[in-house]
């Protein structure tokens, strides 16, 4: 006897046989257009965006719960409550300051970023002078002037 595995899009039921689903499989089954995104909602994280080539074990606790939405041109940073439109994988120190509004350029002024909500990779922490670090939908920045001494 082959096991079910249940999981739903946008509150709709699915169920497979296969254990290990790609996210072009679920949105080919869920019949999600072109133009759409799909992500994995879990209660207490941050959705995450489920790639076509991605992998998704069904056979985790519970039963997986997908939404789709309208796919952004680029990502959209909160940089001091400001929503800014970014594109890339990686933001500098340099980036950020510019995209705060500020002069990278003026003397005796310095930095201090600091950022939360980030992707696997670099959830939250500081960000210096010279340093990139992964960028996500949403990830929020706060820049603060500095005086250098």
């Amino acid at each position: 006897m082959n096991k079910e595995f249940k999981f739903f899009v946008d509150g709709t039921k699915f169920q497979t046989e296969n254990q290990f689903i790609t996210g072009l499989e679920i949105k080919s089954m869920a019949n999600v257009p072109d133009d759409m995104n799909l992500y994995l909602v879990v209660p207490g994280y941050q959705d995450e965006l489920i790639e076509n080539e991605r992998t998704v074990n069904l056979a985790r606790p519970g039963v997986e719960k997908f939404e789709t939405r309208k796919k952004h041109e680029g990502l959209i940073l909160i940089i001091n409550t400001r929503q800014v439109p970014f594109e890339g994988k990686k933001v500098s120190y340099e980036e950020i300051v510019a995209l705060a509004g500020y002069d990278i350029n003026k003397p005796n002024r310095g930095y201090t970023i600091t950022y939360e909500n980030g992707p696997q990779q670099n959830p939250s922490g500081s960000l210096p002078k010279g340093i990139k670090v992964f960028v996500k939908h949403l990830m929020q920045f706060h820049v603060n002037a500095t005086d250098k001494s």
